[in-house]
């Protein structure tokens, strides 16, 4: 779902269908599939995959995955998420005049040490 969304443009709220932000992306990309993300917010999604124990740590990360990006180190902080798509790629609503971009998994510092896997085995 989230690769069909490649090319269209980002805008602050956007949920689709013509235009996204990082966690509305994230949001209906799940929710396309019958999967609930906890709302559209970086940090209610964390919360809310931590909250049913579905953290994994970043280092046993596979396609399908969620990232979230913190500038404090914690998920209080947390401004930005993706979806992960194997070999150090991501999709992401990226920002305004990028738009769904797929490409590298960018500035490891700020990433938080856990991903969210919303299906299949932990």
């Amino acid at each position: 779902y989230a690769r069909t969304q490649l090319g269209k443009p980002y805008l602050i709220g956007g949920a689709g269908p013509n235009s996204w932000d990082c966690s509305g992306l994230v949001m209906m990309a799940y929710s396309s599939q019958g999967i609930a993300t906890g709302g559209h917010n970086v940090v209610w999604q964390y919360n809310y995959f931590g909250s049913i124990g579905r953290l994994v740590p970043l280092s046993q990360r596979q396609p399908g995955d969620i990232l979230f990006y913190s500038s404090n180190g914690t998920a209080s902080g947390g401004y930005h998420d993706s979806i992960y798509t194997g070999n150090g790629m991501m999709v992401e609503a990226a920002r305004p005049g990028v738009g769904v971009v797929e490409r590298a998994v960018w500035t490891p510092s700020q990433l938080l040490p856990y991903v969210a896997r919303p299906s299949g085995s932990l």
